[in-house]
């Protein structure tokens, strides 16, 4: 018998228990569910937890049980959950059924706003490029080819911070996770990742909490290490201000301004030499031609998520993220799978080079550097090649969509309210990383464009001047 408990870190404390049969020798595996209420609590501040898988009739099918219940019944049963009176403002509700008289609003806690766990599990998605190969060191991987493309359709179904039990194998080659991302190729935001969707809406659910929390008398909010230490020095924001645009409103403002500027550091640690899975080197898709557009789209989902109050709980944000994604794909006019690598291949040989084997960093061969304030994507009909002039898969679409990143809320400057500080490590250091000033490891968003422009000079010394541009 295999059993499944969730248990909190306080001994002895279980709050789930699921069997399962079948399974005969000793197994135990563990890993991290992170938003659960110990058993008896009211919700409130949120605790950390353990599914332990314990089996008996082979330590291999104790490990599947793990796999197959730990990563689904935790998540599944037991989810992070607001209080109601954040969920269901009492004023909100009198204005639904019209209620005439209306009740002092009770004193808002901003403490009872549930913050789930900072996102820190990458999603391991993709080269740019198709049926890419693959080398270990300088050793060709013979029979392994890697396909990124996918469909809309063949997307799964979302999950906020999906780690390593979110890694399964799929009926599609080369797909990653339940989630199965990859890149999917849309008429008018170009190629998405849709990894990279998913990442950057998870960070800003978290952040928008964060803020949400302690934009009253201001903080430091310390975030998991990228290239460096980095954090966020929140400054007090005004009650009166507070009080007149919302809460909530300045704080998804807030966290999708963020959440841009560290999807930006992530771009420029990757080419200096950061990577999220050792001695796995990243560089190869360090500002590729989709990158930057795919963070601002997930940031955008995510903040008209929240303004429609759909983060108050992990399913049901993680259900409004699925059918989000499917819209905005909708609208975007995302195109099958076999007319995706038609696309692709169109722009082999100017945006990507199908000789380089991943992970080769030159397999890259365009990068977008454009940090904003409006990002326009690339769409292939932009290579001029005669592949791509002749991809007729977006013949009668709607014009690209640029996106832009609002720099202020409500007239007064985002930059007043937050700065995004990194320290840079001594790993980028090594990697000849561009410091805007001598002496001094401490970088912000402001020192992001100068540092950009020394990315742009050293991929011009490789590939060229234009290698910036999609055009031949």
């Amino acid at each position: 018998m295999c059993v499944l408990a969730c248990r909190s870190h306080t001994p002895g404390t279980f709050l789930k228990l699921h069997p399962h049969h079948g399974l005969s020798t000793y197994a135990r595996q563990s890993c991290s569910v992170p938003w659960m209420y110990r058993a008896g609590e009211p919700p409130g501040p949120l605790r950390r937890a353990t599914c332990v898988a314990v089996g008996h009739d082979g330590l291999r099918r104790g490990v599947a049980c793990l796999l197959a219940l730990c990563s689904t019944a935790c998540s599944t049963f037991l989810a992070w959950r607001a209080p109601a009176e954040v969920r269901a403002p009492d004023t909100a509700v009198a204005s639904a059924l019209g209620d005439a008289y209306q009740s002092p609003a009770p004193a808002f806690d901003p403490w009872a706003i549930p913050v789930p766990p900072e996102p820190g599990n990458l999603r391991p998605c993709c080269a740019f490029g198709a049926d890419l190969r693959l080398a270990v060191g300088v050793v060709p991987v013979p029979g392994f080819t890697l396909s990124n493309i996918r469909g809309p359709e063949e997307l799964g179904p979302h999950k906020y911070n999906v780690g390593v039990l979110g890694i399964s194998s799929s009926d599609t080659p080369g797909a990653i996770g339940r989630e199965n991302n990859g890149l999917v190729y849309t008429c008018r935001g170009g190629f998405l990742d849709t990894a990279h969707i998913r990442d950057w809406a998870d960070m800003t659910v978290y952040l928008t909490a964060e803020i949400a929390r302690n934009m009253d008398a201001g903080a430091t909010i310390e975030l998991k290490d990228q290239g460096g230490k980095r954090h966020i020095v929140l400054h007090a924001i005004d009650k009166d201000r507070i009080s007149n645009d919302g809460r909530h409103p300045i704080a998804i403002a807030l966290a999708q301004w963020l959440a841009f500027q560290l999807s930006v550091w992530h771009e420029i640690a990757t080419w200096y030499g950061y990577s999220s899975v050792a001695a796995w080197p990243e560089k190869i898709s360090a500002f590729s031609p989709e990158d930057i557009y795919s963070n601002l789209v997930g940031i955008k989902l995510a903040g008209g998520i929240g303004l429609l109050s759909a983060t108050s709980d992990e399913r049901s944000y993680n259900e409004a993220m699925d059918a989000w994604i499917n819209m905005a794909l909708k609208r975007l006019r995302a195109v099958p799978r076999q007319s995706a690598l038609q696309a692709i291949r169109s722009v082999a040989g100017i945006w990507w080079d199908p000789s380089r084997r991943i992970p080769e960093w030159t397999l890259t061969m365009r990068r977008n550097l454009d940090i904003g304030p409006l990002l326009e994507p690339w769409v292939v009909s932009m290579a001029h090649t005669p592949a791509a002039t002749e991809y007729r898969g977006c013949a009668d679409a709607d014009p690209r969509l640029a996106l832009n990143i609002p720099e202020s809320f409500e007239g007064v400057p985002l930059a007043g309210d937050a700065v995004v500080q990194i320290e840079v490590s001594d790993e980028l250091a090594e990697h000849r990383f561009a410091f805007p000033r001598k002496n001094d490891r401490t970088v912000t968003q402001a020192d992001f464009p100068s540092i950009i422009e020394n990315i742009r000079r050293e991929n011009q010394a490789v590939f060229g001047k234009g290698a910036d541009q999609p055009r031949k």
